[in-house]
């Protein structure tokens, strides 16, 4: 029985960057190499995707350095990733993709959209579990309709920053010290200078 091939991507565009790429050798060496050809793709923190040769590239981050391009195809039609290396261009068919990716632009729902537009079986949650489990807020939002137990929280929004003394007031009116503040999502970018690395706002 000839052997299904699973695209393992790693790295990412977040804080997380690195976390990824220690993740991902624990994923390979467990996937059944009888069953599947891995096709390793890294996503650098400026958001190139890289076909990656090995694990050993991916522990010494030599994988950074690689001139294989990749790029996965959102035309449901083809199911597959498209390998540059200079003028050269091969398709390679994709039978199921493994994110293993870390934070934003991979484990916030936007990977897993572009998979379900190019109709590629994927692990892992869907695309509105994943969004919605990136942003706090939401997250609570939703766990308190739901009625499951969690700590309570006060929301404070970017614009309400302006009166820090009505925020205070807000959360000691509710809480008793100490307490903890934790960013909903920071998916909020100023822009990226191109071959740059994104600027928080």
């Amino acid at each position: 029985m000839s052997k299904k091939t699973a695209v393992v991507l790693f790295g990412g565009q977040s804080s997380e960057h690195v976390v990824s790429c220690m993740s991902v050798v624990n994923v390979i060496d467990h996937i059944n190499k009888d069953k599947y050809d891995l096709l390793l793709i890294g996503i650098t923190e400026e958001g190139y995707w890289i076909k990656t040769e090995s694990v050993k590239e991916i522990k010494d981050g030599t994988w950074r350095e690689g001139s294989v391009r990749a790029i996965l195809s959102p035309d449901a039609g083809m199911g597959a990733v498209i390998l540059l290396n200079g003028t050269k261009a091969e398709l390679v068919k994709a039978d199921v993709v493994f994110p293993v990716l870390h934070g934003l632009l991979g484990e916030d729902g936007t990977v897993q959209g572009l998979l379900e537009l190019s109709r590629i079986p994927y692990v892992g949650c869907g695309v509105l579990s994943s969004a919605v489990s990136m942003d706090k807020l939401y997250t609570k939002i939703i766990v308190d309709d739901l009625g499951v137990r969690q700590a309570a929280y006060v929301p404070v929004m970017r614009h309400q920053l302006k009166d820090m003394e009505q925020v205070i007031a807000r959360v000691e009116e509710r809480f008793d010290y100490p307490v903890f503040v934790k960013p909903s999502q920071c998916r909020v970018f100023q822009g990226r200078k191109p071959g740059g690395r994104w600027k928080g706002a």
